[in-house]
């Protein structure tokens, strides 16, 4: 059941790409778009260009989700605040967010000195796009999983033979309630 729940949250970011499109926003748009509609016009919560997890895509992608707007076009002063990648990316993801250096020159890494990323990365195994790199910002009320009921057990034994029976209940639906796009920015696909 642990596997099933994990896949389960995994689903919008593996299915929230145009290309697959089977994961839609409240919009009727793909999850991870350039043309979510709003009352200002269209918003993004992708690069623009798709680019590898790289210091250059990141910092791209941490300027677009500071340029972030309301559905009103106002800003909303959004900031990353951790970085979800699948354990192809987890040795680009450590030096871009830990080393203070960013090439043999010991230029600084703006990224890693700025704190831009205060909460690191985590590393999801259960992502299926190798190259994919997600970024979770600060916007409140974001994508949010629900499990509505926990595992019940109950056992009871047969006084004449000894056995136990035991009963596992489970319900494994899980709701995504509310899936704001601006709380997470799918920076390649």
């Amino acid at each position: 059941m642990a596997n099933a729940k994990q896949v389960k949250a995994a689903a919008p970011l593996n299915n929230g790409l145009p290309s697959v499109g089977t994961f839609k926003s409240g919009d009727g748009v793909a999850l991870f778009s350039t043309s979510h509609p709003t009352i200002a016009g269209t918003f993004k919560n992708t690069l623009t260009t798709q680019a590898d997890l790289n210091e250059t895509s990141l910092e791209q992608a941490l300027i677009d989700i500071a340029a972030m707007t309301d559905e009103r076009g106002l800003k909303i002063a959004a900031r990353g605040v951790k970085m979800i990648v699948p354990s192809e990316n987890q040795f680009t993801a450590e030096d871009m967010n830990l080393k203070e250096s960013g090439t043999a020159d010991n230029d600084i890494n703006a990224i890693a000195s700025m704190g831009m990323i205060p909460q690191g990365y985590r590393v999801n195994n259960y992502l299926t796009d190798t190259d994919s790199f997600y970024i979770i910002t600060d916007v409140p009320n974001g994508m949010k999983m629900f499990q509505r009921a926990a595992l019940n057990t109950a056992m009871e034994g047969d006084f004449d033979t000894g056995n136990v029976d035991t009963k596992l209940e489970k319900d494994t639906h899980l709701e995504y309630q509310t899936l704001e796009v601006s709380s997470a920015l799918k920076v390649r696909n």
